[in-house]
């Protein structure tokens, strides 16, 4: 594992981990360095120094600053030019950040590698909402019906089910299925612990966000299929369509994550035959009336509902927010809070 020391002016480099932790989890061998008024390019080297003393400099060692040609940079780069396989990389931001600390958990992570992940990651980062907006198309009225909107897997993105109910009755072959490895509960769908976290551990090809709501909604739509992973192609579909989409042979065996924003939903999911190991219950927001089981996850009468059906039909459930984090088995922690 690469040595990373996140180093900037003030209390900016523990602020950017803090951030960086509350989305990925707990995170090893990372050293943050505060520069403070009254210190010099000497003090930084010697932090430094103290930081990657005991670790193998065969490993390598990456310094994220804040500003090239500051003072943190300049120690760096004096630091770099008298070891050989260590490098500083300017611009540190939270994507840049998240991208390289969850690179290194990787076997065969290297400074090289690294480098490269912070290169694009910085840049890649900063984006704008309506700038980033995709052009419009024109579509011909034959090309909506549901068989052409999911004619490629990989960019289903006409996703409304405005158009109706889908037929319940539609043909059903468990043995020519999605492969749907993980389904999530999350009130907010795809977000940083989703996008920068679940996608890089579980490893789809694709991730959908199965909701009514964010499917009839243009405008959370478009910003949902902003803001997925790259790794991985973003789909927003209403419940129903997710479910037929799960049934089209032409899928067969697509390694698949499924978020959904609420416990009904999934049990929707479930009850209409798509499979998983487990479900995992990562956040559900606070709204008058639900009592809180979690740190991120709060339940009304209606969910508490919902999770004994699921129970009922053998549903492993955890809470979870993201991998690295605790994993609590949600009837346990239903039972022990009296909820259940």
């Amino acid at each position: 594992m690469v040595s990373l020391i996140v180093a900037a002016h003030d209390k900016l480099a523990p602020a950017l981990m803090g951030t960086a932790t509350m989305i990925l989890g707990p995170t090893e061998g990372v050293t943050t360095v505060t520069f403070m008024p009254g210190q010099g390019p000497d003090d930084l080297i010697a932090e430094y120094e103290q930081a990657t003393q005991g670790t193998n400099p065969d490993d390598g060692v990456l310094i994220l600053v804040d500003l090239f040609g500051g003072s943190p940079y300049n120690a760096g780069a004096r630091f770099a030019a008298n070891h050989p396989n260590a490098d500083v990389v300017s611009g540190v931001n939270v994507p840049m950040l998240m991208e390289v600390l969850a690179a290194n958990k990787r076997d065969g992570a290297t400074l090289d590698t690294l480098v490269d992940k912070a290169l694009k990651a910085g840049t890649t980062g900063v984006r704008s909402f309506k700038r980033g907006k995709p052009k419009k198309k024109t579509t011909p009225a034959a090309t909506t019906t549901e068989t052409n909107a999911t004619s490629s897997p990989k960019n289903d993105t006409t996703n409304s089910d405005a158009a109706g109910a889908i037929d319940p009755n539609f043909p059903k072959d468990p043995n020519h299925t999605m492969n749907c490895v993980f389904m999530r509960i999350d009130s907010r769908l795809i977000h940083g612990q989703v996008a920068g976290s679940w996608v890089n551990h579980v490893g789809p090809q694709t991730l959908i966000a199965a909701s009514d709501s964010a499917a009839n909604d243009e405008l959370r739509k478009e910003l949902l299929l902003q803001v997925g992973p790259a790794s991985a192609r973003t789909n927003v579909l209403g419940v129903d369509k997710t479910i037929r989409v799960y049934y089209n042979p032409d899928y067969e065996g697509m390694k698949t994550m499924i978020v959904v924003e609420q416990p009904e939903d999934a049990l929707a999911l479930i009850k209409a035959g798509i499979t998983v190991k487990e479900l995992n219950v990562g956040g559900v927001t606070f709204k008058p009336g639900m009592k809180q089981v979690s740190e991120a996850v709060y339940a009304s009468d209606e969910h508490l509902a919902v999770y004994k059906e699921l129970a009922d039909m053998g549903v492993p459930m955890i809470l979870q927010q993201v991998p690295n984090s605790h994993r609590t088995e949600l009837m346990g922690a239903l039972k022990q809070k009296g909820l259940i």
